[in-house]
């Protein structure tokens, strides 16, 4: 597994509330001396940017939300001031991922990592905001219970 990645402007982790199942926050964190602009949480854009790696057992698979059906999908940005940081709660309980089976949320040597990864589009380039491959740390499911 490679390390955490960081960019010049944004670097990403992981706080848990709650290990069984898996709860907390992810903050992403604005390491730039200017604004940044992230996509909102709420629209496919914001939403599809936020993934979890979660390793178990040397086998690691990827957690994504579950498909969304949006009333109005817009391609909304939120501000993050210079040393500012966004936080986007996540809960692998309330049936918003996609888990195969929660028992592979638990047990020895569970780490998760989170994935926060922005394409190039038109509406990136329109909205002007952040866009790259970021992804945090390994936090350890165990430690946290």
């Amino acid at each position: 597994m490679n390390g955490p990645s960081v960019s010049d402007v944004l670097s990403a982790g992981i706080e848990l509330r709650s290990a069984d199942p898996p709860a907390g926050d992810v903050l992403l964190v604005n390491r730039a001396t200017e604004p940044v602009r992230l996509f909102r949480p709420g629209n496919s854009w914001g939403d599809e940017a936020l993934s979890f790696e979660l390793t178990r057992g040397g086998t690691t698979a990827r957690l994504v939300r579950r498909p969304q059906v949006y009333s109005r999908d817009v391609a909304a940005w939120v501000l993050v001031p210079p040393g500012g940081d966004q936080a986007r709660p996540f809960d692998f309980g309330d049936g918003s991922w996609e888990v195969r089976d929660s028992d592979q949320l638990r047990g020895p040597g569970t780490s998760l990592v989170v994935v926060y990864a922005v394409r190039d589009s038109a509406e990136a380039r329109a909205n002007g905001v952040w866009t790259g491959h970021l992804r945090s740390a390994p936090v350890s499911l165990e430690a946290a219970r």
